[in-house]
């Protein structure tokens, strides 16, 4: 929701993997004319918006990584892939224990990628295409408990994308081939045989995402060279898309993630310049408020919720880093 073995790809040289979670939450309504509006959308004073707290996690990554794909893991984090300090992409899998924090091997990758999509389908942990020597279609499974393999390709070769679940089948939406942006919106029960289901309205890489209400919801990203503020809801039951409404100004590069029930957007880029705020996504309006801030701007950070916590992990600052970041959700907010 986007340079292998030493060699940037074009516009390859940063990118936002997420790693969503699924939202369950009442189904969005067409969104009012101020949605629009560059201006940041606030809540109602009648209302309390939640906010997050966030701290450096007590532990660190063996070494800086960006772009990887995390999954969540009873108690832990599966780390996928992703593109170290050298700007090499890595075969690396390490498995984090939240407890001890403790970080171990846990396999390696048959296709070494980073900027990919990640999801659980059918109970296997999938990672969809990313780039490599070159912007590859293997779809490979990363469970725990069998090595890493190679379970089939996609149609067309995909980086720069975002995966996500809705519970029951996988969505790969958006990126690149390599030579021209992706709107096909692909569906999945096995991550063997693929269904396009719909296309998106406008062709995004480095988008984040999230799903709620039967939709899924794309923030932001880069079109054609430049960075969008578009929202862009594809509803799940016809695969129609639109664009439902607008950030509070182009980005891309950011995580979502759900907690306590609400989306927050955090991190990403704006221009050149790296963003630490947090937003809380309100889908049935359309709308953002300020929901916090990040220990310092990042960008390009994997992304998994354990335990009611989320983990940004790795990711740029400008240049890659080992931290781990939690945000975990105050309901409380301010008024």
């Amino acid at each position: 929701m986007v340079v292998a073995s030493g060699v940037l790809l074009a516009g390859c040289a940063a990118s936002g993997v997420t790693s969503p979670t699924v939202v369950s939450s009442p189904a969005p309504s067409s969104p009012s004319a101020s949605a629009q509006s560059a201006a940041p959308h606030t809540s109602p004073a009648t209302t309390r918006t939640p906010t997050v707290t966030s701290a450096l996690a007590p532990f660190k990554l063996p070494s800086a990584v960006s772009r990887p794909i995390v999954f969540p893991l009873g108690g832990g984090l599966l780390i996928v892939g992703g593109l170290t300090a050298a700007d090499q992409t890595t075969p690396a899998i390490l498995r984090v224990d939240l407890k001890s924090g403790s970080v171990q091997p846990a396999g390696r990758l048959q296709v070494p990628v980073h900027d990919a999509g990640g999801a659980v389908v059918g109970g296997r942990d999938l990672v969809f295409g990313g780039g490599s020597t070159s912007v590859t279609s293997a779809v490979q499974d990363v469970t725990p408990g069998s090595s890493p393999h190679l379970v089939s390709h996609l149609a067309q070769p995909r980086a720069d994308h975002v995966a996500v679940s809705d519970g029951n089948a996988g969505y790969v939406l958006g990126g690149f081939d390599g030579v021209q942006g992706s709107t096909s919106i692909l569906r999945t029960l096995d991550g063997r045989t693929f269904t396009v289901v719909g296309a998106l309205p406008v062709s995004v890489r480095y988008p984040a995402v999230a799903v709620s209400g039967g939709s899924i919801w794309l923030f932001g990203g880069e079109h054609a060279g430049k960075q969008v503020s578009d929202v862009q809801r594809i509803d799940l039951a016809t695969g129609s898309g639109r664009v439902a409404g607008h950030l509070p100004r182009p980005l891309a590069h950011a995580g979502a993630f759900t907690l306590g029930g609400a989306i927050f957007l955090a991190g990403g880029r704006s221009g050149d310049t790296q963003s630490d705020a947090v937003m809380r996504f309100d889908p049935a309006t359309v709308r953002f408020a300020a929901a916090g801030h990040l220990p310092g701007p990042r960008s390009d950070f994997g992304v998994a919720v354990s335990a009611g916590v989320a983990y940004l992990v790795g990711g740029e600052s400008p240049k890659p880093v080992d931290t781990i970041v939690e945000v975990r959700a105050q309901p409380g907010g301010t008024p």
